[in-house]
């Protein structure tokens, strides 16, 4: 069993791709990113960690989707051997567009944490650079840290904090220095337990896109999630259904505090947010 922390030895954590049916057509190809004889020297990374799709566009485009959840930043030489694996794959098809998600477990921007700690995560930080260079790849920043450690300090003030989710693409119209480099938003949702965040953004919307039947306007395209505004005067009439939704969420957050598992100033934002 993986000894990465991770892990509690009775099961192991699996990557999962969602596919738009609007968007890609059925039955995407999943590809053996390295041999059978290797997967003793990948360790856990072999088992569910590294999910590599081939999927075809309605429109005809064939482009590969990676997502991955890479081995933490203690095991830098086991994330060089999965990079190595990855790159020698992509090799095989220089041309294929592809796009590459998940956590990355390096960073491009860290902040609260200690200075002796410093040379122990460059390296993976820097592994991860180099990888994205070297490939070609055009790394989407996000717009904000999208892991934050909820246990670290007693404000909001002393949570260390990083960016370790990140989105990498090759052969898009978003990879071109004419083009301002776009980036994704951070979403932080769920109980306030979560440690990282949703990330999102648009990669070349007019090959991955679809025409929406039910936007307002007939030429609108994906975008943004559209939420519709509540009149105050609904209120009153959605306030049981309201209560049914939002109590278990403020008694599971209570709960959470009280159990030390997060700090109350991310419970308040969970509530909020909520």
């Amino acid at each position: 069993m993986p000894s990465d922390g991770y892990n509690d030895g009775r099961a192991h954590i699996t990557v999962v791709t969602f596919l738009h049916k609007r968007v890609f057509r059925h039955k995407a190809m999943v590809v053996n990113w390295h041999k059978p004889r290797e997967k003793k020297a990948l360790e856990h990374m072999a088992q569910g960690r590294v999910l590599w799709l081939d999927a075809m566009t309605h429109e005809g485009e064939r482009i590969s989707i990676i997502n991955i959840h890479q081995a933490t930043v203690r095991r830098p030489d086991l994330q060089r051997r999965v990079k190595k694996h990855i790159q020698a794959e992509m090799n095989k098809s220089e041309k294929r567009r592809r796009i590459m998600g998940g956590d990355l477990n390096a960073a491009t921007l860290r902040t609260g944490y200690s200075i002796s700690t410093k040379s122990h995560f460059e390296k993976a930080d820097n592994q991860f650079q180099d990888f994205f260079q070297r490939t070609g790849g055009s790394l989407i920043q996000s717009e904000a840290h999208t892991r934050k450690d909820l246990m670290g300090g007693a404000s909001l003030d002393d949570i260390k904090s990083a960016t370790l989710d990140h989105i990498i693409t090759w052969k898009f119209s978003n990879d071109t220095a004419k083009m301002l480099a776009p980036k994704s938003t951070v979403h932080w949702l769920g109980a306030c337990g979560n440690d990282h965040a949703l990330i999102s953004c648009t990669i070349d919307e007019q090959l991955l896109s679809y025409q929406d039947p039910w936007a307002r306007d007939p030429g609108g395209r994906t975008g943004a999630i559209k939420a519709k505004k509540i009149d105050p005067k609904q209120i009153p009439r959605i306030q049981s259904k309201l209560d049914a939704i939002m109590r278990p969420i403020a008694q599971q957050i209570i709960t959470d505090i009280n159990e030390g598992k997060c700090i109350k100033e991310v419970g308040h934002r969970g509530v909020v947010e909520s």
